[in-house]
């Protein structure tokens, strides 16, 4: 639970949050309630005057929670821009990237390029020299990374080839 100080610090942030989901909610058919953003601005407004007096009123801690109520899923929202709070990022096992920068002299010849870390997962590269991705059915995966099947794809000709790999369920 967070600390009175981090609900009166993030009742902005959540605020506005809540505002642009309210613009928002009309455009995709959400019902969110139309005041809430003053709802939960006007609660601040007047626990922070309290508190700026009294941080140890006998009040403020249930204030504090109330405010913490309205802000609901933006307050927890709100926490993540401001950077306080406890969550803890996620640290995954092992070393690991999603996005695979490469060049035409990374391949092991003309078409195959190599790389345990792709092997089996679902792909999308991007091909930075034809501005576009490569479609499913111009690669293939081998055993040991991916071969490209467009005609006249050649690594070893154009070393400076610049592809991005993907990988979309890592």
């Amino acid at each position: 639970m967070p600390t009175n100080a981090d609900i009166l610090n993030n009742a902005p942030i959540a605020c506005v949050l809540a505002g642009n989901d309210i613009e928002n909610g009309d455009l995709f058919g959400q019902r969110i309630d139309p005041l809430l953003a003053q709802k939960i601005y006007s609660t601040y407004f007047v626990i922070n005057k309290i508190y700026t007096l009294d941080p140890n009123y006998s009040g403020m801690n249930a204030a504090c929670l109330y405010l913490w109520e309205l802000m609901n899923k933006y307050g927890i929202r709100a926490m993540g821009y401001s950077g306080s709070g406890s969550v803890a990022p996620p640290t995954p096992s092992g070393s690991f990237t999603y996005l695979i920068p490469i060049t035409g002299a990374d391949f092991t010849d003309a078409t195959n390029y190599d790389n345990p870390k792709i092997v089996g997962k679902i792909l999308q590269i991007f091909w930075n020299d034809i501005n576009r991705y490569i479609l499913s059915s111009e690669y293939a995966q081998t055993s040991t990374g991916i071969n490209i099947l467009i005609p006249g794809f050649d690594a070893t000709a154009n070393p400076t080839y610049e592809l991005l790999i993907y990988i979309v369920n890592p």
